[in-house]
């Protein structure tokens, strides 16, 4: 059973509101835990909670994880180090935004490119069963042709890559370059 949505706002019951902070905050402390022993990286958490309450006079509640002399050296170790370490560290939000956008763009560009790829396909293979190819021509829209001019670069591409690799396999075969200099040795022999 899927658990139901939590709505990201302030939580009214000042009761609840305190059990979710426990609990989130135990969690948050755990994943931190995990992120520190799995990739070997230092981290300090800072949580800070004003209190409201009539008799506390404004008081601050303040955590610090893992405790508050591990976490000051931690601060004053990122605090010392320069700013340009700092800043090639750091990645910004609107850094890391763009460079999913450019991912997700190429990845969609790429499947354009297969989609057009098949539709070409299939247009091919429905120019190859037509009895009468002008009047199917007359049909094709003019998108259909660019596809299939595509298609055809593409076969070409992989037909010259594909020629490239083997004349480069047959350079270093003995026995075609022996039978195609001017003197060509015997053919090899099959008795054995």
């Amino acid at each position: 059973m899927a658990r139901a949505r939590t709505k990201h706002e302030l939580i009214p019951n000042e009761s609840k509101r305190n059990e979710t902070f426990e609990k989130k905050t135990d969690g948050l402390v755990k994943k931190e835990n995990e992120l520190s022993t799995l990739c070997g990286v230092e981290v300090a958490i800072i949580i800070h909670k004003q209190r409201h309450h009539r008799y506390d006079l404004g008081e601050d509640n303040a955590m610090l994880w893992p405790s508050p002399p591990i976490f000051r050296d931690r601060l004053h170790k990122f605090l010392d180090c320069s700013d340009f370490k700092k800043r090639r560290r750091m990645v910004k939000h609107e850094k890391f935004m763009e460079q999913i956008t450019k991912k997700e763009r190429e990845n969609v560009s790429k499947w354009e490119r297969r989609c057009e790829l098949q539709e070409s396909r299939q247009l091919m293979n429905e120019l190859r069963e037509q009895d009468h190819m002008d009047d199917y021509f007359n049909e094709v829209e003019l998108y259909h042709l660019n596809g299939l001019n595509s298609l055809v670069e593409n076969m070409l591409t992989k037909l010259e890559t594909t020629s490239m690799n083997v004349l480069e396999n047959l350079r270093h075969d003995e026995w075609f370059l022996g039978a195609m200099s001017e003197d060509p040795p015997p053919p090899p022999s099959d008795a054995g």
